[in-house]
């Protein structure tokens, strides 16, 4: 459908390496697009939290536009012009978000102040865009046509912001010997958070809600598999990175023991038995009562 001219268009455009050649692989085109709807999701999502707007889905009715002013393919790039049609005050806000986030990483060069906070959730999806790009050798270019304004907002993401997301992708710091707990939810042949990881990967859920990457050895695939899905202790040496999820590198896992709390709450309380004067199973009932 054609869009109206009182709502916003965003336009992603590909453009230079394979995009030269007038065609590019349809899936890597299919993933930019993806990744950039998550991204004006994620943005729109911290943004209705931070209103404390009722929806906080993060649809904003994003739709390709058809016609005269929109075609998917042309000489020398792969551009989509999409319309904001929902929740479109707030959809334009998540656009320029991410507009102003591409811009940042192109002018620092890598060179990225420490002290600067930017939003992983945001840097996580750029660099999976970051992947595509190097691999066909593009140039990203997003604008945002505002109703009302002659001229859109613009940023374009090449080679500089390719070097900042890569000096993002280093690790900031790493600690030795840690253990933790949780469930082991997915096993995956290369994890795509680190483009230069050896072995295979998984993820850790745990009961906190924090998400750890969990790089194995190759040598630990029967081990992995038959722990899937099940609750783990992981030790090994935790590193931790400014654009993506932190990881464990495994020396050890196993499956985590079923623990007993009444039975650890009994052993604790026995100490203060005689000046209680009860047992476990009536101060739970107490406790219930009040």
């Amino acid at each position: 459908m054609a869009a109206e001219a009182t709502e916003p268009i965003i336009t992603v455009k590909l453009r230079k390496g394979l995009a030269d050649r007038n065609r590019l692989p349809l899936q890597h085109v299919l993933s930019v697009l993806e990744e950039f709807r998550q991204m004006i999701a994620d943005a729109g999502r911290k943004i209705q939290r931070e209103r404390g707007y009722a929806d906080t889905s993060g649809n904003f009715g994003l739709e390709i536009i058809a016609g005269d002013n929109g075609l998917l393919l042309k000489r020398g790039s792969v551009q989509a012009p999409i319309a904001i049609t929902a929740n479109v005050s707030t959809g334009l806000l998540a656009a320029q978000e991410v507009v102003n986030l591409l811009g940042f990483l192109e002018q620092e060069e890598g060179v990225l102040d420490p002290n600067v906070t930017l939003d992983a959730a945001l840097l996580r999806r750029v660099s999976r865009v970051a992947q595509i790009q190097r691999r066909d050798k593009l140039e990203l270019e997003v604008s945002v046509q505002r109703p009302g304004f002659p001229e859109p907002i613009k940023a374009t993401f090449g080679a500089a912001g390719l070097a900042s997301i890569k000096a993002l992708q280093a690790p900031t710091f790493e600690v030795a010997g840690v253990t933790m707990y949780g469930k082991l939810v997915e096993l995956v042949d290369r994890d795509k958070a680190d483009e230069g990881g050896r072995g295979f990967w998984g993820e850790l859920r745990r009961e906190s809600g924090e998400t750890w990457r969990v790089q194995f050895k190759a040598t630990d695939v029967e081990k992995a598999t038959a722990l899937f899905r099940k609750q783990v202790v992981v030790s090994g040496n935790a590193v931790y990175y400014r654009a993506a999820s932190p990881k464990i590198v495994v020396e050890t896992i196993s499956l985590d023991a079923d623990r007993d709390y009444e039975a650890a709450f009994d052993e604790l309380f026995g100490c203060y038995r005689d000046a209680f004067n009860s047992d476990t199973a009536t101060l739970v009932k107490r406790m219930r009562e009040e």
